[in-house]
């Protein structure tokens, strides 16, 4: 997944690894050629809006309130 401005800067302050989220956005495919010749593809998640489904264990209140204004849930 593939966050920028201040969606990025939300989820690197307050998600954490095995919180659950919900990501809406776009796939993005990639492909190239490696060192050796071989043609490789990627895929990622370009996301437009991300929703915190748990909660991190060291959050205070103050926290969830910012995140549920930022991802839409107020």
């Amino acid at each position: 997944m593939t966050c920028f401005n201040g969606l990025a800067k939300t989820v690197g302050q307050y998600c954490s690894k095995g919180q659950l989220v919900s990501v809406q956005g776009r796939l993005h495919y990639t492909q190239w050629e490696d060192q050796d010749g071989v043609k490789r593809y990627g895929c990622e998640v370009l996301a437009d809006k991300i929703d915190f489904l748990s909660r991190a264990s060291n959050r205070s209140d103050d926290d969830d309130i910012l995140i549920a204004a930022l991802s839409g849930c107020t």
